[in-house]
């Protein structure tokens, strides 16, 4: 297993560096990243969703889907609860103290995590993964944007507006196929599909532009950020791991939930950094780095993943 996750990353890897290279080089600007952002987030991701909700998985009951989906949220409360005393430690100030326990407990199970887990796994790994997907919407809602803003006055009606995306509706729609059976076939099904197949490519080009544009030294000489790298990419899902060990679910599953949960900081903790003006430099800093280190934690994660399991 370390061996195929491994290979896959570097496969990612080396799909993250053309899109280094075509950011370094002009070809593609910000300006055209934002735009694969919402073709990925708005029309690959939904349809990879749905494609691969209209697998074949066995019979795997609807009472597991909703426990793995639990299991997800148990893991980012419980990432965040145990940030919580480090940072008290690191003596840090409200606005890196915030920045730090968020970074540490929220992975990027978007544009890291799925792809991964659909390289490694297959459709299964698709749905597994996508099944984090409605837990980590709701998590940013309540544990990251709430927290990230200033102003008293909040507009609820505006905020839950925000959570009805493609992505979210999908994963909605996808525990529905699975509670139901309803499957799709034939030219819907292979629609899908071949939309699907743009995911993997697409969202790590995106990596690799937003990469070419930052300060890839400046990174490198922040021990705080490899302490941040350290909790989130190895620290944290290998406690997930171990209890996830005690629950008797199929290794296949908590293999892939541990990788979801073992996958680089969320680019949203540095929008919500920079739009809230939270330690900007750190949240943009933290995701940058959990990035370039990503190809050396998440092999050696599931490498000792694999032996608690």
């Amino acid at each position: 297993m370390a061996q195929t996750v491994l290979q896959q990353v570097l496969i990612l890897a080396a799909m993250m560096m053309l899109g280094f290279l075509l950011g370094k080089r002009g070809k593609i600007d910000r300006k055209g990243a934002d735009i694969l952002s919402m073709l990925l987030l708005d029309v690959f991701f939904p349809c990879n969703i749905l494609a691969a909700a209209s697998g074949d998985f066995g019979d795997m009951p609807f009472s597991q889907v909703i426990k793995i989906a639990l299991a997800y949220m148990s893991c980012f409360i419980l990432f965040t609860l145990l940030a919580k005393p480090i940072a008290k430690l690191l003596r840090l100030n409200e606005d890196d103290s915030l920045v730090f326990t968020r970074s540490v407990a929220y992975p990027n199970n978007g544009f890291v995590g799925i792809p991964l887990c659909t390289a490694v796994f297959g459709t299964e790994g698709t749905v597994l993964g996508s099944l984090s997907v409605p837990c980590a919407t709701l998590y940013m809602f309540l544990f990251i944007m709430q927290s990230f803003r200033r102003e008293k006055d909040h507009n609820l009606k505006q905020q839950l507006k925000s959570m009805l995306t493609p992505m979210n509706i999908s994963a909605v729609l996808m525990i529905i196929m699975l509670a139901t059976g309803w499957k799709f076939t034939g030219a819907p099904l292979q629609f899908l599909s071949s939309l699907a197949n743009c995911v993997l490519p697409t969202s790590m080009i995106i990596i690799g532009c937003l990469l070419s544009d930052s300060p890839l030294i400046d990174v490198l000489k922040k021990p705080i950020l490899y302490l941040i790298t350290l909790l989130r990419c190895l620290v944290m899902p290998l406690i997930a791991a171990v209890i996830l060990r005690f629950t008797g679910w199929n290794r296949t599953v908590c293999l892939c939930i541990v990788m979801v949960l073992g996958c680089s900081v969320a680019t949203v903790i540095s929008i919500f950094g920079v739009r809230y003006d939270r330690s900007p430099e750190m949240a943009s800093k933290s995701v940058l780095q959990s990035n370039l280190l990503l190809p050396v934690t998440m092999p050696l994660m599931m490498f000792i993943a694999e032996r608690i399991l």
